[in-house]
């Protein structure tokens, strides 16, 4: 079996809708995911800072051929700059699954998180601050859900905090 572990998720993969579909298939937007092996929904463990900067880049046609969300490949010194992630509880297995959905040509680089509750948390991001693009209005409205989903906080705070990364 699977060691569990927490993904961080971040971008468009803090909308539960969204995310769901790297689980258990289906269509989103247009396209469709296979979804994982494993197809045991996540479960939401809350949501906290990290130590790497939020930023867009590449063109995905999936997009309008605008930039997508990824974390800095270096820690970031600046605590303004910390990004939110969302945890979801999922196996190892699925975190590989889901790192090969999302395309691992860009998502190419393993993120440890440290831990929260003696559980590893990891991400999956692209060193790619070379093709800083910005992202589609469209991309944007899902990540604003999915900060609200996340954190509850208002569209003003929302906001804010994205402006900083824009």
């Amino acid at each position: 079996m699977s060691e569990v572990i927490y993904y961080g998720a971040y971008g468009s993969n803090l909308l539960r809708e969204r995310f769901l579909v790297y689980i258990k298939g289906g269509v989103y937007e247009g396209k469709v995911y296979e979804g994982c092996r494993d197809k045991t929904e996540p479960v939401a463990m809350g949501w906290m800072y990290v130590p790497y900067r939020l930023y867009f880049a590449k063109c995905s046609p999936r997009w309008e051929n605008k930039g997508i969300a990824f974390l800095s490949c270096k820690k970031e010194t600046n605590l303004e700059f910390y990004s939110v992630i969302r945890l979801w509880k999922i196996t190892e297995e699925q975190f590989y699954d889901i790192q090969k959905q999302e395309g691992k040509s860009w998502y190419n680089y393993i993120l440890e998180l440290g831990e929260k509750d003696g559980v590893k948390i990891k991400t999956i991001t692209g060193c790619w601050t070379n093709e800083i693009q910005s992202p589609s209005e469209k991309y944007l409205k899902i990540i604003k859900k999915g900060l609200k989903e996340t954190t509850n906080w208002d569209d003003e705070k929302i906001r804010t905090y994205l402006m900083k990364f824009l």
